[in-house]
């Protein structure tokens, strides 16, 4: 086959074989992505439909009783062509709302309700209808109050999938055909232009130098390797026609030369003939040396061969035994003959390359003593002293070698290293070689860049047994435990004894704590498993408790104390199971108990102080009262917020103390205003731990008697982390006591979590106060306003008063007054302040016309929702815009049109209130349009095209501002409708 054909079959073989699995690649990849964006779109739809249930929930309505959401099911399978059913089911399967009407009633007990009941959490699987039909099923859980009440689904058919991918095959057949023609028309043009023809050139120009003519030069101008080729090739057949040339030359010269040298060699003969005389007359003298010599290498030989020690001579190039005395037969076990006709390798344990590197320094003088291991006939290895070194033997250099048997000695030695470094009962390591064990293993982990587990292990329930059935059936207790333990460990790891019950497990070369954790919970499972003695079978487990080089960076004495530690908290937590110690909990334990004792310093010091936070109705521009909250007057630090410290002294005897010194001061204050005439309730942040403690009513009405001046119904107690509460008997019994006084009762943070909504219902509580962090971004966040909303409604419901924290501008409070919320306190009010500034700031608020005015700019629209979403819509302009123009940052993940700030609104409670509009719809579309320009706007400046990414920023603002003209018009069709 020609050259070119070679070429051309071997370059379109590799192209069709890339094309090939380059469209395999991507028909995979695109059924992948495929795949993953429709599930992808469908857990967001399923999402919205979540947030409106949650929405309706919230209001206390049943799962059953949610009129319309047949209509919502059928009109997201409507606007969405890959979405084939959509259903809400209760907990038990019944289909309650469904896009199908002929499905509603039926009870769907298949594996994705359980599966989905199962996680509690969003799921997607390959389900297969009775239809005959698969379909990839995506169900979320409905919760309410932490509780699953019923399951989101829709489907989907994986035909949808693979009608996609198909077409996308029949593209890429169709690419590949094309790509290949071109490819193969265009390769086999220019492998005939720049190869087969040069090629052919220089064959036939080296034919023509094999027939020894050099008048035919190859005529190619080309820079490549062709062209060097061809230059090497005219090169080479001149060089080759000079050196004929000078060959034909060189022959005439060696002729002469030849002729000349053999006259030289008939002279010399003549010569050496002369010389043979002399030589015979010196050969007779030297026989008499000879004969002497002889005689004296016999002696030797009889001495060597009755020697009692074992003697050989070895060559030191081949290792042959050269000799061998009768001493050195009886001890191997061989005849002299067979060990002559052996190598020192068939003796000597070491590997060929190990005994030729011993011997060559024995050759060299380098050493004359060595410790080997010899094979006897018998099969037996014996422990051998060898003496060697080099002399000559007939004019070359041998090894002679004495050996001596050791055995007995080295067994000696290994059972007084066992003695000293292993446990007698269970032949483990004991103490001694452990510690010497676990630094090779710290030396290994810093050279290597691995880990080392440190584990400290206690026999649970073994004391009992042994004082039962007696130290024998303990012992036996402790080999067979011994015995598992050696049996689950890796070959690199080390069990040792350390004493009693107690063992040590070093771990080493571990690459991930997973690994060590199978360790262990192999090891509590051998260890549980019953022992029997005779015909009784004794349990017992283990604590172990676990630490891990580098993680816990101290040498091995520490590391030893770290995990010991570690096993008595397993012991506390239950027995039976590990603890892994932590370096960082345990600095910041130690930190903690630093802290304490500064603040108990602090108390009796008296660093401590009480700031105050006036307390509004913002309609009125009445001051309602004050919250009082504690400072610390750090002597280097200076004004420190208890944000700071309080969660130091959490659940201990000091916070408890520090409660009492702020009611204390609390009470004293209020009686010193009494004095002054003025009349002002108080607030008190009280924690669940305190309020539990017992005689909290008898001090109470202690310090009453004590400010007898101050009446109870003029203090608040704020309840504090309702999540720590441990007992709501003991708390309910306690306030109720205290309302039975005339204190009232908040409820601090209402919002942050269920707890707040549960404690809500069964603890006695006066006055609810909104969380800053909703109060603080609803203006910004729809999400917080909707949670700021709620909160008052239901305040409402239950007719509680509201109080909302983190007002920090008038925009604030507007906002809430709207919502109905007409109590407020925060930075936008009154920032905290000493108690004697408190008088003239009250002087100075009833002059602050801009918050008398307030009342005048509230409206009766009840649409504040729609202003907050625009808010957020332009937030998110303006951050696109920085992003591109400033390079300030951005969160990529609201880049996202089903996961900016807008749309949890939008496809939530705006849903609801304002999804029957013509203008929703029409929102909808142009949202989506905004959030797709927005994510090209950021690709293209992300690619280093910030200039055109600017230009396209013009498009963005434009339909910016056609969507805020259509939400100003839902706001005024909404408004009219009400």
């Amino acid at each position: 086959m020609r050259l070119n054909r070679k070429i051309l079959l071997v370059t379109i073989g590799t192209l069709v074989l890339s094309l090939l699995l380059s469209s395999v690649v991507n028909i995979n990849s695109f059924r992948s992505n495929y795949t993953d964006a429709l599930l992808t779109g469908s857990f967001g739809i399923g999402h919205s439909i979540e947030s409106v249930l949650d929405e309706l929930l919230a209001l206390g309505l049943p799962l059953e009783s949610l009129s319309g959401m047949d209509g919502k099911l059928k009109e997201v399978v409507a606007k969405n062509r890959h979405i084939e059913y959509a259903s809400i089911t209760d907990q038990s399967g019944l289909v309650l709302f469904h896009s199908n009407n002929a499905q509603i009633g039926q009870i769907y007990n298949d594996t994705v309700t359980i599966n989905t009941l199962s996680a509690d959490q969003p799921l997607w699987q390959i389900h297969d209808w009775s239809d005959g039909k698969s379909y990839y099923d995506v169900s979320i859980p409905i919760i309410d109050q932490a509780q699953t009440v019923g399951i989101i689904r829709l489907g989907f058919s994986t035909k949808v999938i693979d009608d996609k991918v198909m077409q996308a095959v029949r593209q890429v057949v169709f690419n590949f055909l094309l790509t290949f023609i071109a490819i193969a028309l265009l390769l086999n043009f220019f492998m005939r232009k720049q190869f087969v023809e040069p090629v052919k050139q220089l064959s036939e120009y080296a034919a023509s130098i094999t027939n020894g003519r050099f008048e035919q030069p190859v005529k190619i101008h080309s820079e490549d390797e062709i062209g060097t080729l061809s230059h090497a090739l005219q090169e080479m057949g001149s060089t080759i026609e000079g050196q004929i040339d000078a060959l034909r030359r060189s022959g005439i010269e060696l002729e002469e030369k030849v002729e000349a040298r053999t006259q030289q060699l008939e002279t010399a003969n003549q010569t050496l003939q002369a010389s043979n005389h002399d030589l015979l007359e010196a050969l007779e003298r030297e026989k008499g040396l000879s004969e002497a010599l002889r005689m004296s290498e016999e002696r030797s030989r009889m001495l060597f061969e009755a020697n009692k020690a074992v003697m050989l001579t070895i060559d030191p190039d081949s290792g042959s035994i050269l000799t061998a005395n009768r001493a050195a037969a009886e001890y191997y076990g061989y005849t002299i003959e067979q060990l002559l006709k052996m190598s020192i390798n068939d003796i000597n344990t070491l590997s060929k390359e190990e005994v030729a590197q011993e011997m060559s320094r024995a050759r060299k003088e380098e050493r004359n003593h060595f410790i080997f291991r010899h094979a006897l006939a018998s099969g037996e290895v014996r422990d051998v002293e060898v003496h060697s070194g080099p002399f000559i033997s007939d004019g070359k250099q041998v090894l002679y070698s004495i050996v001596h048997d050791i055995t007995d000695r080295k067994k000696a030695e290994a059972e007084l290293e066992h003695i000293a470094h292993y446990d007698p009962l269970t032949g483990l390591p004991n103490r001694r070689l452990k510690t010497d064990r676990l630094r090779q293993a710290i030396a290994f982990s810093k050279r290597n860049a691995t880990s080392v587990g440190v584990c400290y292990l206690d026999l649970d329930g073994f004391k009992p047994i042994n004082d039962r059935f007696g130290h024998d059936s303990g012992d036996k207790i402790l080999i067979e435990i011994a015995s598992r333990l050696e049996g689950v460990l890796r070959e690199e790891d080390t069990v040792s004894r350390i004493g009693g019950d107690e063992f040590v497990l070093i771990l080493t070369n571990l690459t991930s704590m997973d690994e060590c954790i199978l360790v262990l919970d192999r090891v509590l499972e051998v260890i549980a498993e019953p022992i029997r003695l005779d015909d009784t079978a004794l349990e017992v487990s283990a604590s172990i408790g676990l630490t891990v080089y580098p993680e816990d960076d101290v040498d091995a004495d520490i590391l030893l104390r770290h995990a010991d530690q570690a096993m008595y908290w397993a012991k506390e937590a239950g027995k039976n199971c590990y603890h892994l110690f932590d370096p960082l909990h345990d600095k910041k334990i130690k930190a903690n108990r630093k802290n304490i004792k500064l603040l108990r310093n602090a108390l009796s010091k008296q660093e401590f102080t009480l700031y105050f936070q006036p307390k509004v109705d913002m309609y009125s521009c009445d001051v309602i009262g004050v919250e009082a909250l504690i400072r610390w007057l750090h002597p280097e630090a200076g004004i420190t917020p208890p944000g700071d410290f309080l969660s130091i002294i959490t659940k201990t005897d000091l916070e408890i103390e520090l409660g009492q010194w702020v009611f204390d001061h609390a009470l004293q204050q209020m009686s010193q205003w009494q004095k002054m005439g003025l009349q002002l309730p108080v607030s008190i942040n009280i924690s669940p731990h305190h309020l539990q403690y017992p005689g909290f009513t008898e001090y109470i009405r202690e310090r009453f008697t004590k400010y007898a001046d101050v009446t109870p119904d003029m203090l608040e107690l704020e309840i504090l982390e309702t999540a720590s509460i441990d007992d709501t008997n003991v708390i309910y019994h306690t306030l109720s006591e205290c309302r039975e006084l005339g204190i009232k009762i908040s409820l601090d943070d209402f919002g942050t979590g269920y707890s707040s909504l549960a404690y809500f219902h069964r603890l006695p509580v006066d006055i609810l106060k909104i969380d800053q962090n909703f109060v603080r971004d609803m203006l910004d966040d729809p999400q917080d306003l909707t949670i700021v909303d709620s909160v008052v409604r239901l305040a409402h419901a239950f007719q509680h008063p509201v109080i909302a924290e983190g007002v920090e501008s008038v925009e604030h409070a507007v906002a809430l007054l709207q919502l109905g919320c007409r109590l407020g306190q925060g930075y936008g009010i009154a920032r905290p302040m000493p108690a004697n500034e408190i008088p003239a700031w009250l002087k100075q608020w009833q002059g602050n016309q801009l918050w008398r005015s307030l009342k005048n700019r509230v409206t009766k629209s009840h649409h504040v929702d729609i202003d907050v979403a625009l808010t957020s819509h332009q937030r998110w302009v303006d951050n696109l815009i920085g992003y591109v123009n400033r390079d300030e940052a951005i969160n990529h993940s609201q880049l996202d049109s089903k996961h900016c700030n807008f749309s949890y609104w939008f496809n939530g409670i705006g849903f609801i209130q304002y999804g029957s509009l013509p203008q929703y719809t029409e929102l909808n579309r142009l949202h989506e349009q905004i959030h797709a320009l927005g994510y090209k706007i950021i690709s293209i400046n992300n690619m280093g095209n910030t200039e055109y990414a600017q230009k396209r920023i013009n498009e963005l603002e434009v339909l910016s501002a056609r969507f805020v003209e259509l939400m100003k018009e839902l706001n005024k069709d909404q408004a009219a409708i009400s």
